[in-house]
């Protein structure tokens, strides 16, 4: 049986192990059993091949936590949800980016936080970190729009070899030859139609000078004799007016007497109509006025 000193021993040895245990655990294994953690999604559009549970979360190369679960998004099958703890303070702004790394050659994968300004705001704990784009990602998408817009140059280049292949086609130049014959015979046409009015100018070109002499003649005689012929009717039209001008001046008085009379005379006809109006009777009593003398 064994004694109570053996007892101690081994009571202080197991003690004194465990003890071991924890310091180990606790210095090579990064355990930080009073240490707070705060919790964010990042949200991936694609496969995250590679990235494991447990696997290191950095910020700008600092580790700062791990990723704590991986599951596809519930809004949307296409996407992947990761949650992630890191230690509570970590400074997570609303413009920090995370992005996907691999961690050296084993193709394991990390998630970086990079970015964040002191000017945008602290993100709550429970936040959705945004997506970040690392130069594997921007090689990508620019293969891949050079891919399509080399899949577009090889369309139009296969649209061109097919229309030359259509304009060389020798079936085209069936109807060639007649359409030159044709081209031929009205050319010839044409030249001979230009020789006859060439003759015909010739044999003319007298008469035609003849007639533009006479032409110009008429129309120089045309022009002096409507110049004088103006002229007479404006000197007339002058002439004229002076005379009426004349005339009115020496007659401005009788003038004037004439329509003051004929003013006169319609006031009278206008007071006789009213009194008509008025008393009918007057056509049959009234007295004859006296005469009224003319100015």
């Amino acid at each position: 049986m064994a004694t109570q000193a053996q007892k101690i021993r081994a009571g202080v040895f197991v003690v004194v192990s465990a003890a071991l245990l924890a310091g180990v655990l606790i210095v090579f294994g990064g355990m930080r059993f009073w240490e707070r953690h705060a919790t964010y999604h990042v949200v991936y559009a694609g496969s995250v091949i590679g990235l494991e549970e447990g696997a290191q979360v950095y910020l700008n190369g600092i580790q700062v936590g791990r990723v704590d679960g991986i599951a596809v998004a519930r809004h949307d099958l296409t996407q992947v949800d990761i949650r992630i703890a890191v230690v509570a303070g970590t400074p997570i702004h609303a413009d920090t980016r995370a992005t996907l790394q691999f961690a050296g050659i084993t193709g394991l994968k990390v998630i970086d936080l990079r970015g964040g300004t002191l000017a945008a705001p602290r993100l709550p704990e429970g936040e959705v970190i945004a997506q970040g784009e690392t130069t594997l990602d921007r090689l990508e998408k620019q293969a891949t729009e050079l891919a399509e817009q080399s899949r577009a140059l090889m369309a139009r280049a296969q649209t061109i070899v097919d229309n030359l292949v259509a304009i060389t086609d020798p079936r085209q130049f069936e109807g060639l030859a007649s359409i030159i014959t044709q081209v031929g015979v009205t050319t010839d046409a044409l030249a001979r139609t230009s020789t006859a009015l060439e003759g015909m100018v010739a044999d003319n070109r007298l008469a035609l000078r003849q007639t533009l002499a006479a032409v110009g003649h008429t129309a120089d005689r045309a022009s002096a004799l409507m110049d004088t012929e103006v002229a007479g009717l404006l000197t007339s039209a002058g002439e004229l007016l002076g005379g009426l001008r004349d005339l009115v001046r020496g007659n401005e008085g009788p003038l004037r007497s004439a329509m003051f009379d004929l003013r006169q005379a319609s006031r009278n006809l206008k007071e006789m109509s009213r009194e008509v109006r008025q008393r009918p009777s007057r056509l049959l009593f009234s007295s004859p006025q006296a005469e009224r003398r003319l100015p």
